[in-house]
């Protein structure tokens, strides 16, 4: 309900950034979640630039069918009236101790900051409901797994179906426990 009335509101300004596990088996979970923030902070600042004239792609559906690396999620709704012809000035709010390198605006990070700032807790509801839906796609396209019920956590049941039937291509390789796991080209596990 949150989410909705969120993406529904007039005004907000949106980017949700989606990163593939191969993406984050390339450069590790922290690296794609700075990435990921630096961009979606540049997706937002970028929303008025964004229009029919521009040959820029603007989507606003995360997919599971789709196969990019990285790709952001944004509102096209969103655009303001510059007021007076004044440039707008953003600032990040970035949850946790780090700030991503070469990000496009001033940025403060915030431990524990979904806790303590209703923009960074707004973001977090917008990132995990796309995360939510995109397991349940995962789910249509990789049954065997229940990606719908555990959204990719390594519960036992998943963990025993990985054992199983091998990985799928949206597992993470280099988490636990498959990490420890040696796969063929069509995710078996070998030995």
């Amino acid at each position: 309900m949150l989410y909705q009335m969120l993406v529904s509101s007039k005004g907000v300004r949106f980017a949700v950034a989606v990163v593939s596990a191969k993406r984050i088996d390339e450069i590790n979970i922290l690296q794609a979640t700075l990435e990921a923030m630096r961009i979606a902070v540049d997706a937002v600042m970028r929303i008025d630039d964004n229009d029919e004239s521009t040959n820029a792609v603007v989507d606003d559906v995360a997919s599971a069918k789709r196969n990019e690396i990285s790709y952001v999620v944004t509102n096209r709704a969103a655009k303001a009236e510059a007021k007076g012809g004044q440039k707008r000035t953003f600032h990040a709010l970035i949850d946790g101790n780090k700030i991503p390198k070469d990000m496009p605006c001033d940025a403060e990070s915030i431990v524990k900051g979904d806790g303590k700032e209703y923009l960074i807790g707004a973001a977090s509801i917008l990132a995990k409901v796309t995360r939510d839906r995109l397991m349940h796609e995962y789910d249509a396209m990789y049954p065997v797994y229940n990606l719908r019920q555990h959204k990719g956590y390594p519960t036992a049941a998943h963990m025993a179906a990985v054992k199983t039937y091998g990985a799928s291509p949206i597992h993470r390789r280099t988490f636990a426990p498959l990490k420890h796991m040696t796969f063929d080209e069509d995710g078996k596990i070998l030995g």
